[in-house]
């Protein structure tokens, strides 16, 4: 189903999965029947996914993704581990490296290493199996987290999703920005890796009455600050305490995408007994890295910025 959506022709999809034409067809008949209805219109020149179709490869691309992470995680388990010491864990890109310095300035005596995930499911998997001792997780709320029942977790700030548009974009003076003004916008859509939350813009997108017009796929913030300042394209990103030149961060109306931050920790391990003190210096590094920016402060917290009490 993936491989037509792509290709954008049974026959071609059939080519390249190297399989007869009429068994792909006949394949497609039995998913749409299981799903309930068409998920592509047939057409002289190919096929066009329906709305449906939209939805199903939407959430099936996530599964896949999913599957993809399941893999790597499950043979990094298998895999025999001598590292001692405090093993810390994250998706890349987040907000990982403050936890990082935290538990180094906290505990300089402790050695540690870092492990680094594309997902926080992959993240919770090591946690669960007692490969990863603290770890720093992100939760959109289409999306929950199943957090071990062999762990802990406490949360360091809810971020809402900025979109960013060029210095000189039609919607520049704009104090907030309706997503749904963004309905005709070429967009950038980052990496899971990166903050994560394509699935759930997607969602918003569509509960605000369009489909985005994703034409830049798996891109890291600094790509996607580039591609945004061509003007041709805008981007989400989250509050990071880093300036993008050139790219103006508009907070969306209502808040519609957000994700919580969350530090879990196993509470069997050695530092589970500085879990208190780890939340509060990690809560102290989020407002210094966030709220030395001066005049943004007061701008962030009005968005849906909150910071989790200590």
């Amino acid at each position: 189903m993936l491989t037509v959506a792509e290709a954008g022709s049974i026959s071609r999809a059939a080519s390249l999965l190297k399989i007869a034409q009429a068994g792909l067809t006949a394949q497609l008949r039995r998913i749409e029947r299981g799903f309930g209805g068409p998920l592509f219109l047939r057409r002289t020149d190919g096929v066009e996914l329906t709305e449906l179709g939209r939805h199903v490869v939407l959430r099936s691309r996530d599964l896949v993704e999913r599957f993809d992470d399941l893999l790597v995680t499950a043979r990094k388990l298998a895999a025999e581990s001598d590292v001692t010491g405090i093993r810390l864990g994250g998706v890349a890109g987040s907000l990982t490296p403050l936890l990082v310095g935290v538990v180094r300035a906290l505990l300089p005596t402790h050695p540690q290493t870092t492990h680094l995930e594309r997902t926080s499911d992959a993240v919770l998997d090591l946690v669960r199996a007692g490969k990863l001792d603290l770890a720093l997780v992100t939760e959109f709320p289409q999306s929950p987290l199943r957090i071990p029942e062999q762990a802990g977790c406490r949360t360091v700030v809810t971020e809402p999703m900025l979109v960013g548009i060029a210095v000189g974009h039609r919607l520049s003076a704009r104090n907030e920005i309706r997503l749904s003004e963004l309905a005709d916008e070429e967009w950038a859509v980052p990496d899971e890796s990166y903050g994560g939350g394509r699935l759930n813009l997607h969602l918003a997108c569509e509960a605000a009455g369009f489909t985005p017009r994703c034409a830049h796929f798996g891109v890291d913030p600094a790509s996607a600050a580039e591609l945004v300042r061509s003007g041709h394209t805008v981007a989400c990103f989250f509050p990071t305490g880093h300036d993008l030149p050139g790219v103006l961060l508009k907070p969306i109306v209502g808040n519609p995408v957000h994700r919580r931050v969350t530090v879990v920790w196993r509470r069997d391990c050695a530092a589970a007994e500085y879990v208190d003190d780890i939340h509060a210096a990690l809560l102290r590094a989020y407002q210094e890295r966030i709220w030395a920016h001066g005049p943004r402060t007061a701008k962030l917290a009005a968005t849906g910025l909150t910071v989790a009490a200590s």
